[in-house]
């Protein structure tokens, strides 16, 4: 019944709504929830950005490395984490903090 009244106001109106396109260059999220921890990120814990473009929280990121192996470079070990959502592997190096 409500749904009713507020579709029959905006009809009632001397405007119609449209949609108004934006452009790719302007469609953002505010907000990124990271799909694995499904939490908010924050200052404290930014969305960073793998090797494969997939984006995931810095936390989430951290709890990968420590669940994968670490492998022998250089005379050196580096963290390496697998994505979670396709098969590209990567140096915990690789990963790049983004902001929204």
């Amino acid at each position: 019944m409500m749904a009713q009244k507020q579709i029959s106001e905006i009809w009632s109106r001397d405007e119609l709504p449209c949609e108004v396109n934006l452009g790719w260059e302007r469609r953002y999220h505010s907000v990124f929830t990271c799909p694995i921890l499904r939490q908010q990120t924050s200052d404290a814990n930014p969305p960073v950005r793998l090797l494969c473009g997939h984006t995931i929280s810095r936390d989430a990121m951290k709890k990968l490395v420590s669940h994968s192996r670490s492998h022998l470079f250089s005379d050196r070990a580096i963290e390496r984490l697998k994505c979670p959502y396709c098969p590209v592997e990567m140096g915990e190096n690789d990963v790049q903090q983004i902001s929204f």
